[in-house]
């Protein structure tokens, strides 16, 4: 099947522009270290960063393996806004869902890439304004009752993306899955009793995330096969 203009050109400017970002990320510290000859100590910079890539190369790794199949050319895009699993990748599965198009299709592919892009629009747009109006607003940004509510906007926010896994039974734009939360749960209940009773994850997140990639996989397989999930196609 020849690919179509579109993803060709998507494919060509995602790379140009992950080089080019990649290299101005890169490239800035890089000019400024050596202009001002601060360029620290090779071990300084590993006792420092050692234990975060520990902690984040395992997941932004469990990221892209679980997302790049699904999320397609938007991940080019997704890499250079950040913010992927708390805004951009919901936002694209939200998008995909309205329109009901099947994930890895250039339908998905292209009605993404306008949610990804209106969403990095918009967070700049947000960012922005939180600049201007950070002096302004200083009072108000540091009174009790704002710091508790700050503090639940991450658990909001993967509250929000988790529930949509135990609610939703759509398989694509073509099937449904009716039991398709127990998947959602089994793989829940693992975690939650390898935590409680095995050993905490806390500071593991990323080698959890890259095992229950495979786990799911798994779990899925076995439910399909044994006739626990089954696929229905949709009424059009």
């Amino acid at each position: 099947m020849q690919m179509s203009t579109y993803m060709r050109n998507t494919y060509r400017y995602g790379i140009i522009a992950t080089i080019l970002s990649m290299t101005v990320m890169l490239g800035i510290p890089a000019i400024m270290c050596t202009a001002y000859g601060m360029w620290p100590p090779f071990s300084l910079v590993m006792s420092v960063a050692g234990p975060l890539l520990a902690l984040y190369v395992p997941a932004a790794l469990s990221e892209q393996l679980s997302m790049v199949p699904i999320a397609g050319t938007t991940c080019y895009l997704n890499s250079i806004l950040g913010n992927v699993m708390n805004i951009k990748f919901p936002c694209y599965l939200s998008a995909i869902e309205t329109v009901g198009a099947t994930p890895g299709t250039e339908e998905a592919d292209v009605m993404g890439m306008i949610a990804v892009t209106i969403s990095g629009m918009v967070t700049m747009i947000i960012v922005a304004l939180g600049m201007v109006l950070l002096v302004p607003l200083k009072p108000i940004l540091e009174t009790e009752t704002v710091g508790i509510a700050t503090s639940y906007i991450l658990p909001a926010l993967y509250g929000s993306m988790g529930i949509s896994a135990f609610i939703s039974t759509s398989a694509g734009s073509k099937y449904s899955a009716p039991k398709k939360p127990l998947i959602a749960i089994t793989a829940l209940a693992l975690v939650y009793a390898f935590n409680f009773l095995i050993m905490p994850l806390a500071g593991k997140e990323g080698y959890a995330m890259l095992v229950m990639l495979i786990v799911t996989v798994a779990i899925s397989y076995a439910y399909y096969k044994a006739g626990i999930v089954k696929l229905f196609r949709k009424e059009k």
